[in-house]
């Protein structure tokens, strides 16, 4: 339950890619922060459909269609837009608009302020076409031009429930969760943390030889494996905690690199 009697504001816009690689599904990359946010207008899509009967609105069929919104930023960086859009950056630096390019889906994570507690969001499933950008001459004054962008925002299957997004307000009992909001996609919670893909990571990570990689990629996965061990041996750890820890590992075992 919320304590807050308003909210406002909106900051630390994150974008996480959808992860198709991942065997399990919905998953999504590391989340990357977007600086210079400004409006985040999501308008909800759906009809309300009433049934009749006794003189009276019997029955209220709601269809959730999910949103149609913009994101407004002061720049929208262009590797992020390259890979929002499925643009490509060459060699030269350039940002190259591909006319057949495949957008690629992400989930949209911010947080706006209230008068007692701060609030984070997350919508899973988004979509983004071509951002608007006016140009015209400087007057007297300058106004900073921003990016627009459209967003679809469609229902998502997780653990067999159609989500759309997901709200969290910092309380007395989910203070890990809270913390850990922008290191992982935070997906509902079923009432049980799953450590399995944990487990396995750490598993594949005990599987390496030191030898083989450079000092300082080795110290990086030391690290990680060691916040993960600590996670999965935590028996009050929280799915938030878990998925980030796993997702650490995972980067760190990317990382790695040959002598």
């Amino acid at each position: 339950m919320s304590q807050n009697k308003v909210t406002f504001g909106l900051r630390k816009v994150h974008i996480a890619f959808y992860d198709e690689l991942n065997p399990v599904l919905p998953s999504w990359e590391a989340p990357k922060a977007v600086p210079g946010a400004v409006r985040w207008t999501p308008e909800a899509q759906g009809d309300s459909t009433p049934f009749y009967a006794d003189d009276t609105t019997y029955y209220l069929v709601d269809s959730n269609n999910g949103y149609t919104a913009e994101l407004e930023l002061a720049n929208l960086p262009d590797d992020i837009q390259a890979k929002m859009l499925g643009w490509e950056i060459d060699s030269n630096g350039m940002l190259v608009e591909v006319a057949d390019a495949a957008p690629k889906k992400f989930a949209l994570m911010g947080e706006v302020q209230g008068d007692k507690r701060n609030r984070r969001f997350v919508y899973y499933d988004c979509q983004a076409s071509r951002p608007a950008k006016e140009r015209s001459t400087k007057g007297d004054t300058v106004e900073p031009t921003t990016d627009v962008v459209n967003v679809t925002v469609s229902p998502i299957e997780i653990d067999n429930k159609m989500v759309v997004k997901g709200e969290m307000e910092l309380n007395d009992t989910n203070a890990a969760s809270y913390n850990a909001f922008f290191s992982a996609v935070t997906k509902p919670s079923t009432g049980v943390a799953n450590k399995t893909k944990l487990a396995a990571t750490i598993a594949l990570s005990g599987s390496l030889t030191q030898a083989t990689y450079t000092v300082d990629t080795w110290t990086v996965l030391t690290s990680a494996k060691s916040a993960a061990t600590a996670v999965n041996a935590n028996t009050g750890a929280v799915q938030g905690q878990i998925d980030a820890a796993e997702k650490a590992l995972e980067l760190a075992i990317i990382g790695l690199v040959v002598k």
